[in-house]
């Protein structure tokens, strides 16, 4: 099977560290990498064997013949990036969030349906092994979820409503956002409180009937991991998982499953383990198998509209329906 033909838009600080490395495992040709800053753009060719450099996105699609973009660049341009590069007949994958609005995320949606090519969004969390075992573990053996119990906590974050980048509910916590369907399904309500954007307690209702708590806070530590999640199915089923890479499994007071990595990592990162790896992998042979991915705009517009819900609940410290999309 051929290799997918890639051109990457983007040459910044998180792709060079945590995007590109992962093209050697995945069936990916590097066709291209484009940077307004062309030093950049050179050197991220040069390390990850890139082919040719641009600093004009638009001339790589007229010169090149290209299967996909990878686009790592501002949130606010993902949907415009996403739509341009779907038109011109390219797979896309970008950076989460699809868009810095569920509107806009739909809009990125239509187009794809229309073109008939996939775009697909970097929720890493759903390909870690520990959550992906986790999820198998409560549907398979557990009887399926009860309770979803998550506390996902970061550093200080600006929360500057014109800089997407700068705001906790939106640039971090869509992670967990996203994780919390992927694990558990779709959400048929929330109910928030929040003293300020930094800060949220969360209540859901799963369309299944089960529910969850949500405890969002950037009062923490950057340095420290705190991500924890727990996930309680039927009959003393239930496991935990903290940091996405550790995971233990029980039934009743016996450890049923186990998973660890075998290597210690700073800061808690793992290309394999948190994600990153195995999400490059998905965009690739998904369009090889020329099938919707894991993560695919369909799902991460519905992401997007349980974000807006949890904000508006939030806001008005009530409960909110999620829009059935």
């Amino acid at each position: 099977m051929s290799l997918v033909k890639i051109g990457f838009i983007g040459a910044g600080g998180l792709s060079s560290r945590r995007i590109y490395p992962c093209l050697k495992y995945a069936p990916i040709s590097l066709e291209a990498v484009c940077d307004l800053d062309q030093a950049k753009a050179e050197k991220n060719a040069r390390l990850f064997g890139g082919k040719r450099v641009y600093t004009d996105h638009r001339k790589m699609f007229d010169e090149l013949d290209l299967d996909a973009v990878i686009v790592c660049v501002a949130p606010q341009i993902h949907s415009q990036l996403a739509i341009e590069a779907m038109e011109r007949g390219l797979h896309v994958y970008t950076e989460k969030p699809p868009a810095v609005t569920a509107a806009d995320a739909k809009r990125v949606l239509d187009v794809s349906r229309r073109t008939g090519k996939t775009c697909m969004t970097a929720f890493k969390k759903r390909f870690a092994p520990a959550y992906q075992k986790a999820k198998k573990f409560i549907e398979e053996e557990g009887g399926g979820l009860t309770l979803l119990s998550v506390d996902y906590c970061s550093g200080f974050y600006r929360n500057d409503p014109d800089n997407p980048r700068s705001q906790f509910l939106l640039d971090f916590t869509i992670h967990l956002i996203d994780l919390t369907r992927f694990l558990g399904g779709e959400v048929a309500e929330v109910h928030a409180f929040s003293p300020d954007p930094s800060t949220y307690a969360i209540s859901l209702r799963f369309q299944s009937g089960a529910v969850g708590t949500l405890a969002f806070s950037s009062n923490r530590s950057w340095n420290v991991s705190t991500e924890k999640v727990e996930l309680t199915g039927s009959s003393n089923y239930f496991a935990t998982i903290e940091n996405s890479t550790e995971l233990h499994a029980f039934v009743d007071d016996r450890i049923a499953l186990w998973h660890k990595p075998s290597f210690s990592t700073s800061v808690g990162d793992s290309l394999i383990e948190t994600g990153f790896a195995g999400e490059i992998v998905e965009f690739a042979t998904a369009i090889q198998q020329n099938r919707e991915p894991e993560s695919s705009i369909a799902s991460s517009y519905r992401t997007m509209l349980l974000y807006e819900a949890i904000l508006e609940a939030a806001v008005k410290q009530d409960r909110i329906q999620v829009p059935a999309g």
